[in-house]
């Protein structure tokens, strides 16, 4: 059996992190319900190509929102979503990275598939909520299958740049420093968007994240580089255990589309299978789950292949930009820009605290 899952995992007031592409605390609801439709949104997106999987939601939330006056239960259960409780087990002291706390949440998921599921076989991939399909899962869980039950892809990044706390040169020295020996290359950052294994290789890497996991607490005691994130744990116990990331640029990709920052958009972004758009949770994937979720009869499931692919494309812009949305991103960014340097001012802080 294959399954296609999700997460969201919810802070709690006091115990926010940072996620600049939200622009808001992260315990709070409006920051919460941009994801909900995200969440909503790829399973919508999921469900009209890949009807023989299984859909999955991982969340520690116990009750699930309403959005714009409908039940995400409700509309889950349309779209035949499974919905699993599970806690975050493996929560970051105070003080251990102020961004993305909850990534961490992937390892409790590991947990419950490890010990809730026997069948070394089946196979499930784990996509951020910001990621929507443009073609059948098939092609990912067969080039899974032939790479031994694993697949996985690596950043484009420069071996210099850091990312949330370590280059892939600083990730080489602890490496070498948790394997007390030196290695050749300089590794890999697999994308923490992605995840495809089989049961018996999710054993393996949670039994091996649990070692991890005691070793970067230990470290961040003593004031030592560590692992912040998900994705650089997860590339560290991909290197130990020989898991290879796929060469193919052909099935997925984290697409940047905001011309005010950086975009990388390519016309063969359309023959990919699926789209991970960061930079779009509030702006053109809040546009299509306003037309897909509440605009079209059956969450859209009904469209032809060329109506879905159109509306997508459009929406997104994706591959090309829209003098519209253009002018969209520009008025947006600069005026975030503005208001998060306003809201360091302690005047004007003060005074939005009061409002």
């Amino acid at each position: 059996m294959n399954y296609i899952c999700t997460w969201f995992c919810a802070d709690e007031k006091g115990e926010e992190s940072i996620f600049p592409q939200t622009g808001q605390k992260s315990s709070s609801k409006q920051h919460q319900d941009i994801y909900w439709r995200c969440i909503v949104l790829f399973y919508a997106t999921s469900k009209r190509f890949n009807k023989n999987e299984r859909h999955l939601l991982f969340t520690n939330v116990k009750l699930l929102p309403f959005l714009d006056d409908r039940n995400v239960v409700d509309m889950l259960e349309h779209l035949q979503v499974e919905v699993v409780y599970t806690d975050l087990k493996y929560k970051t002291p105070k003080g251990y990275f102020g961004m993305f706390q909850n990534q961490f949440y992937e390892f409790s998921i590991l947990e419950y598939i490890s010990k809730n599921n026997n069948n070394p076989a089946d196979t499930y991939m784990i996509l951020d909520s910001d990621c929507i399909f443009l073609k059948p899962a098939a092609a990912l869980f067969e080039a899974g299958e032939k790479n031994n039950g694993f697949l996985s892809f690596e950043d484009d990044c420069t071996t210099d740049l850091v990312i949330h706390g370590l280059s892939r040169k600083d990730m080489k020295v602890l490496y070498q420093s948790l394997l007390r020996k030196p290695i050749d290359t300089i590794p890999g950052y697999h994308l923490g968007e992605f995840f495809l294994a089989n049961v018996k290789n999710i054993q393996i890497i949670f039994s091996e994240f649990l070692i991890v996991w005691a070793k970067m607490l230990v470290r961040f005691s003593l004031n030592l580089p560590k692992f912040n994130e998900e994705a650089q744990t997860l590339s560290y116990i991909y290197y130990k255990n020989g898991f290879k990331a796929s060469l193919s640029r052909s099935l997925m990709k984290r697409i940047w589309t905001n011309p005010v920052f950086y975009r990388n958009v390519d016309e063969s972004d359309m023959e990919l299978v699926v789209w991970h758009l960061p930079s779009e949770k509030t702006y053109g994937l809040t546009d299509l789950y306003r037309m897909i979720i509440n605009m079209l009869p059956d969450y859209g499931l009904n469209l032809t292949s060329h109506e879905y692919t159109n509306m997508t494309s459009k929406t997104l812009g994706i591959p090309y930009l829209s003098p519209l949305m253009k002018i969209k991103y520009y008025s947006s960014s600069y005026y975030r820009a503005i208001s998060k340097r306003a809201r360091k001012a302690p005047f004007i802080s003060k005074l939005l605290e009061s409002v």
